[in-house]
């Protein structure tokens, strides 16, 4: 079995892997780089900054409705829950055993409203009001389709809402070779290493393909944030784990290496 397919188990057995990944499963942001210590500690600090700052470049305040899909152990709607007052947040995700978690730990404060589903991003549930906000931080590339999954947002979206995205974005000067390399090594290797509960398959695209997903479904692409360097601390950290419990050196430092060349970039895109 994959990491994440046995993670909430481990955390019965390590508490500062649950400190680590017990409310965020996604990458670190570092305002400095070079201030990472390379800990599970400083690691969880740095995974709960990235939904901070998605929060704040979203510009997110009191009273809004939010939809997190892919929300994973509910991580950013705890975040919000804490920071804001009044809002309805809704969290969505395919593994029923984090929204179990997710319901358990996190408990509505500030007046705010908070419902978790056991659900699919490309199909989403009836809801009886518009959305605010639309949130896929970091988990978008493991979706049947991006367009379902926009055509499904703004089906659910206010005309004056954003949708925000957070996603490794394609260099175009190596998206013939990485078409390959995704379709016949990289899906099999992360569904293998990382589990079926992360993702049994891989899509990476590029910044044009994004642009056509958004025309196609009534976005438009407002803003693009490139955080690459500020998530680099992020991999020696996960590098660790997956060599230490599985052995497997090119997954670890495959998607490590094209993002150090700039080949892969960490962004966060922001659509109106």
């Amino acid at each position: 079995m994959g990491y994440f397919d046995t993670l909430i188990d481990k955390f019965a057995e390590d508490k500062e892997l649950e400190q680590a990944f017990g409310k965020h499963i996604h990458w670190g942001y570092w305002e400095n780089p070079a201030t990472a210590t390379g800990t599970l500690t400083d690691f969880a600090m740095a995974a709960n900054n990235l939904s901070k700052l998605v929060i704040e470049k979203a510009q997110i305040s009191d009273g809004v409705t939010i939809l997190d899909a892919g929300c994973g152990f509910g991580g950013t709607i705890n975040l919000l829950n804490d920071t804001f007052s009044n809002l309805k947040l809704f969290g969505v995700n395919i593994d029923n055993a984090q929204i179990e978690r997710a319901t358990e730990i996190i408990k509505p404060q500030n007046n705010n409203q908070i419902q978790f589903i056991n659900g699919n991003a490309c199909d989403l549930p009836h809801f009886r009001e518009l959305f605010d906000y639309a949130v896929a931080l970091e988990c978008i590339f493991a979706f049947p389709s991006r367009e379902i999954f926009f055509q499904q947002v703004r089906k659910n979206l206010k005309s004056s809402g954003k949708l925000i995205v957070v996603d490794f974005i394609i260099n175009p000067t190596i998206s013939n070779f990485w078409t390959w390399f995704e379709a016949q090594i990289l899906s099999r290797l992360i569904t293998d290493t990382y589990g079926s509960k992360a993702t049994n398959q891989v899509k990476f695209i590029g910044i044009k393909e994004y642009e056509k997903i958004a025309n196609k479904t009534g976005f438009k692409l407002e803003k693009v944030i490139d955080i690459n360097k500020n998530v680099q601390p992020t991999y020696p950290v996960i590098n660790k784990l997956i060599v230490d419990n599985f052995n497997d050196w090119m997954t670890a430092k495959g998607l490590e290496i094209f993002s150090q060349f700039n080949l892969i970039n960490y962004q966060i895109l922001i659509f109106e």
